[in-house]
C-alpha cells in the first residue's frame, strides 16, 4: 500500500513538473514576441524625388561650393520632430525616422538643384571661390492645439560668401499644410517646403552671384 502511495505521489510530482515546464515555455515565447514587437525598427522617411519643375530655364552659374549644412542640435539626428503649437516642447515619433539627418537631406537637395545650372563642389577650392553656407534652423511638423491640423515648417538661412566676405544672405521661412495628421503627412509637407525653399534659393543665387 505504501508503495502505491509513493508511486502516485511520484506521478503527481512529474505531472506538476511537466505543467510547470510548459507554462514557462509559453511565457518565454510570449515575452519574446512582445520584446520583438517592441524592438521593431522604425519606418524610414525621406524627401523623395524633387517635384518642382523649372518654369523657365535659368542661366548657367559659375561653379559654387556647398559644404554640409549646419543645423540646430535636434536636426543633427534622424529623429522626426513634431510639436503642438510654435512654443510646444519638441517631441520625436518613436515609429518613424529620417533615412539621414535633415541637414544632410537638405544639403543634397540643394546640390541636386544647383547642379542644373553649373558645377557644385563639396568644398571651396580657392580664396575667391563662391561658397554657399546653409543653416537649417527649423524642420518639423507643428500641430494645432486641437490636433485637427498640422504643418511642415522649414526655416533655412542661406549665406553667399567669397573668401571672408559675405556677399549676400537670404532667410527662407515656409509653412506647408500636411494632408494627414501623422508622420508621413508631415514628411510630405516638409518635402514640399524643401522643394519650394530650394527653388527660391536658386532664383536668388542666380542674381546674387553677379554681385562683387
Amino acid at each position: 500500500m505504501k508503495d502505491m502511495f509513493l508511486s502516485a505521489s511520484r506521478k503527481n510530482t512529474a505531472k506538476r513538473l511537466v505543467a510547470s515546464t510548459l507554462i514557462t515555455l509559453v511565457c518565454t515565447g510570449l515575452a519574446a514576441c512582445v520584446s520583438g514587437a517592441g524592438a521593431r525598427a522604425p519606418k524610414q522617411l525621406d524627401l523623395g524625388w524633387a517635384t518642382t519643375a523649372l518654369k523657365s530655364p535659368l542661366p548657367p552659374n559659375p561653379a559654387v561650393a556647398v559644404p554640409a549644412a549646419a543645423s540646430a542640435a535636434l536636426l543633427n539626428e534622424t529623429m522626426v520632430i513634431w510639436r503642438v503649437g510654435d512654443t510646444g516642447q519638441p517631441q520625436a515619433y518613436t515609429s518613424y525616422q529620417w533615412v539621414a539627418p535633415p541637414a544632410r537631406l537638405i544639403t543634397q537637395r540643394v546640390v541636386d538643384r544647383l547642379s542644373l545650372q553649373g558645377a557644385v563642389l563639396q568644398q571651396s577650392v580657392g580664396a575667391d571661390f563662391p561658397q554657399i553656407r546653409l543653416n537649417v534652423q527649423r524642420f518639423e511638423q507643428t500641430f494645432s492645439p486641437d490636433g485637427a491640423t498640422s504643418k511642415g515648417n522649414l526655416t533655412l538661412q542661406v549665406v553667399l560668401i567669397r573668401g571672408t566676405k559675405v556677399v549676400d544672405q537670404l532667410l527662407i521661412d515656409l509653412s506647408v499644410p500636411a494632408s494627414t495628421q501623422d508622420a508621413p503627412g508631415g514628411a510630405d509637407a516638409l518635402r514640399q517646403a524643401t522643394d519650394q525653399a530650394v527653388e527660391q534659393m536658386a532664383q536668388w543665387l542666380t542674381v546674387a552671384l553677379k554681385r562683387k
